[in-house]
């Protein structure tokens, strides 16, 4: 088909990286009042990277200097860059522009430690665009008609792009997501379609906020505070053992800081709950192995919400604990509620078998979409799974929380 023929023709215009700065991205500078810009270039680039950025409205004040680096596995070929934007006020808009091209992008920064509302969206499972039944199209497509302003910070909780291997997928996904993630901050945690190369591409395309100042590390596992949400992240694709220390010492400092920043929210990609027709993800490595090692510490340190993907489609717990539910109310919700978001679209499609409903799940959809939370003030959150191709609503909750 003509479609087809364009399709393939763009596909192949976009595996060369490009020498002016593309795939253009922002994530939660370690540091705070910092935040990062990556973008990659053609090899040729010279010079420094550099962006330029200020107030909105101010011109473009300060310009900072990054580092450059590469890596060649999948004979991968372009020069990758970090640039740290320092004296980020809080909650304001900034306008910034990548030195060698011709365009200014927009964030608004995060709002103030403690504060609320805090307003995000969350995906999982979303891959490059393409022509297959169940792809990203619909969802990156309503993404982009978000407003950053609105809402600034955009979770993607594993299974990027679904390269298969193939490295050039990561430039076409991240110039798709561009007109989204160099305008929110693009929070990412690691899947298990990311194994290609030990990781390679992921752990050199994103910079992550952690614990060591270390952003390989930290582009595993990590945490940072975000308004008056303190959000975690792990790998279900590592060993969990040196995790669960990270998590024992994060949880309980968010835990004993709970009168600033009073939401505790995880992300991770495969989830401790599902019941999608997957005997191994729903029968064994949720409930066998990941459960085991990190839900304790949610209850023992009140982790309010979980959000990972794995499954393609969409599913909520009631508020549960130990695969035991005490009470379906979540006004107020006893337990951390889990909701898998694997639905945002990827090559592979969509997930529609289901085994027999167990009691702790409330909820279970499949159909093309994304989560939008809205955390209102320290005590009560609301998600709605929001379908790409109509905005519609398709489930939504209100999580009421009791604090001390």
């Amino acid at each position: 088909s003509i479609l087809g023929l364009v399709w393939a023709v763009s596909l192949a215009a976009a595996a060369r990286v490009g020498c002016e700065p593309e795939q253009v991205h922002l994530s939660d500078g370690a540091e705070p009042g910092t935040v990062v810009v990556s973008f990659a270039t053609c090899q040729s680039f010279k010079g420094s990277p550099s962006v330029s950025y200020g107030k909105k409205g101010s011109g473009f004040p300060s310009t900072a200097q990054g580092d450059t680096y590469t890596y060649t596995d999948g004979e991968w070929e372009g020069l990758l860059h970090r640039v740290v934007l320092t004296n980020i006020s809080s909650d304001t808009v900034y306008e910034y522009t990548c030195a060698g091209r011709n365009h200014t992008f927009a964030f608004r920064s995060k709002p103030e430690r403690g504060s609320f509302p805090v307003k995000f969206a969350a995906v999982a499972d979303m891959g490059a665009t393409s022509d297959n039944a169940g792809a990203s199209n619909e969802t990156i497509a309503a993404l982009r008609k978000i407003n950053f302003d609105e809402y600034p910070l955009l979770v993607h909780a594993g299974d990027i792009a679904y390269t298969s291997g193939d490295q050039s997928i990561w430039d076409d996904f991240l110039n798709e997501m561009e007109p989204i993630a160099a305008n929110t901050l693009y929070q990412v945690c690691v899947g298990n379609h990311e194994h290609y190369y030990n990781f390679s591409g992921y752990l050199h395309r994103f910079a992550m906020p952690g614990s060591t100042g270390d952003f390989g590390i930290d582009n595993l596992w990590g945490s940072y505070d975000y308004g008056g949400v303190h959000f975690v992240f792990f790998s279900t694709e590592h060993n969990l053992a040196p995790q669960v220390e990270f998590l024992k010492q994060d949880l309980a400092a968010a835990h004993a800081n709970r009168h600033q920043v009073p939401w505790i929210i995880a992300y991770a990609h495969k989830p401790l709950y599902c019941s999608t027709n997957d005997y191994y993800d729903c029968k064994i490595g949720g409930p066998k192995k990941i459960a085991p090692a990190v839900e304790p510490l949610f209850k023992q340190f009140g982790v309010d919400l979980f959000l990972g993907g794995h499954l393609h489609n969409y599913e909520r717990t009631y508020p549960v604990h130990n695969y035991t539910v005490q009470s379906q109310s979540y006004n107020p919700a006893i337990d951390t509620v889990h909701v898998v978001i694997g639905m945002a679209g990827d090559d592979e499609g969509l997930t529609y078998t289901w085994a027999d409903k167990p009691s702790w799940s409330a909820v279970r959809h499949t159909e093309l979409g994304y989560a939008a939370v809205e955390v209102a003030n320290a005590t009560h959150l609301r998600l709605e799974y929001v379908l790409s191709h109509s905005g519609e609503v398709s489930d939504s909750f209100e999580l009421v929380r009791q604090r001390a």
